[in-house]
């Protein structure tokens, strides 16, 4: 055995405070920014927050945004001070959870009415911290069918918004939460499952040990389990929130126009007259530094999100330009890491803009999770999105004759005859997806 010492070159990239709180603040959808601007204004003594009362007009947006009013527009544009108006008013009535809920079954495309009739039962059955606490085999009894349907159901539900609606308990509840963050750490969902108790208790030594892995890091684990998002613990009944979509886009005299909604939320100005008082006192200098840089940090992050969304939304409109103009019949396959290349950023990054937050369209309101799709390659070497090939299998079982129902391995077979790639077992996936029944179970009917 040789003892000796080695010379190595490693570039290690270490993240700013700065942009560490900016990745923070990307990842708040309009509401939880709103509830999160109040919380700093009440930390920080030389915040002034005012409650928003009137909507900013194009040009302060393209600002926020870091756009200059004249880029890319005529300037009949800039001369009109075009006001839009924003936020429908059905979207500034109050909605309870389950309304909210409801509003995005339509997105779901393909829902029969009886699947409907499960669906809607399994939402109004959740409790107050949108858990699903009832017997799967009784509400498979209720309707008539098995409980690997009500199953199936039940996991339409839980890709919903708010992220972990459906769960069936605590450890489910950040299961679904992980599952929908690339970046979470590869042993969380191990620590879940198996060490709630040693997590709970924070015994980081205990863990660090049976995981193998070093303390740093097992720490690094624990803090991002619990800064997962907390349960949910108000009253259904009495719940008061929006469903504010974060950015809008509309077409006004044939180009796109991308438009955040920032008149809602509160404004945001530095105190001078606390300002100039901590700034003399010298006994105050480091307080004053640090409450400047928090206040300071806030402001420019916001920007900085603004900044981000719209840039996201401009991608979008030039990858998904069909599905703007023709709905989720027209969405093309599309990979957070396709987004990531063009926008030269993480992947993460792409996962924290698009979290919880919803785009509003001419096709009408969408989460902006939704419009990220795989896809399947054709003959051709293009490749169809994965609604395309669900709506083809779908208008092949509509048009099929009812006492001979057409098989997957049929259905397989046209879809490879017209080059498209795809196994029996895919196909039987997206048939499930989309809650239609087996060929055998069909022909029973």
């Amino acid at each position: 055995m040789q003892l000796g010492t080695h010379q190595s070159q490693q570039i290690i990239q270490t993240l700013s405070p700065h942009l560490i709180h900016h990745l923070e603040i990307l990842k708040f959808s309009h509401s939880a920014l709103e509830q999160y601007i109040y919380e700093k204004g009440n930390e920080n003594l030389l915040l002034v927050v005012e409650d928003a009362k009137v909507k900013l007009d194009y040009e302060d947006i393209m600002k926020l945004a870091f756009i200059s009013p004249d880029a890319g527009l005529k300037n009949k544009y800039q001369t009109n001070h075009i006001d839009f108006d924003f936020v429908e008013a059905r979207l500034q009535q109050k909605e309870s959870y389950i309304e909210m809920l409801l509003e995005q079954i339509p997105l779901h495309k393909g829902i029969s009415q009886s699947d409907l009739k499960i669906l809607k039962f399994l939402i109004y059955s959740l409790d107050e911290r949108l858990f699903l606490d009832i017997d799967m085999e009784a509400v498979a009894i209720q309707f008539q069918t098995t409980c690997e349907h009500i199953e199936s159901i039940l996991s339409m539900l839980k890709s919903f918004e708010p992220i972990g609606v459906g769960a069936r308990n605590y450890q489910e509840y950040l299961f679904i939460q992980i599952t929908n963050d690339p970046s979470a750490p590869e042993l969380a969902p191990k620590i879940i499952a198996n060490d709630l108790k040693l997590l709970s208790s924070n015994s980081l030594k205990q863990l660090s040990k049976k995981y193998k892995v070093p303390l740093q890091e097992m720490k690094e684990i624990v803090d991002y389990i619990k800064n997962l998002k907390p349960i949910i613990s108000t009253d259904k009944a009495e719940i008061a929130t929006y469903i504010i979509p974060d950015v809008e886009v509309m077409k006004f005299e044939g180009e796109w126009i991308i438009k955040l909604n920032q008149g809602h939320l509160p404004s945001l100005s530095i105190n001078e007259y606390y300002a100039k008082i901590l700034k003399d006192n010298a006994d105050y200098a480091l307080y004053y530094k640090q409450t400047l840089q928090d206040a300071l940090n806030l402001i420019q992050g916001i920007e900085l999100r603004n900044k981000t969304i719209y840039e996201l939304v401009q991608i979008l409109l030039d990858i998904q330009s069909d599905f703007f103009h023709n709905g989720l019949i027209a969405l093309k396959p599309m990979l957070l890491k396709d987004v990531a290349q063009k926008l030269n950023v993480h992947e993460t990054t792409i996962s924290r803009t698009i979290r919880g937050k919803y785009i509003q369209t001419p096709q009408g309101i969408y989460a902006l999770r939704s419009l990220f799709t795989k896809g399947i390659v054709n003959e051709s070497g293009e490749i169809d999105s994965v609604i395309h090939i669900k709506q083809q299998i779908k208008k092949l079982i509509d048009a099929e004759k009812k006492e001979k129902p057409i098989s997957d391995q049929q259905i397989t077979q046209i879809l490879c005859d017209e080059g498209k790639k795809i196994s029996r077992r895919t196909v039987a996936k997206y048939r499930e997806e989309m809650n239609i029944l087996s060929s055998f179970n069909r022909a029973q009917i």
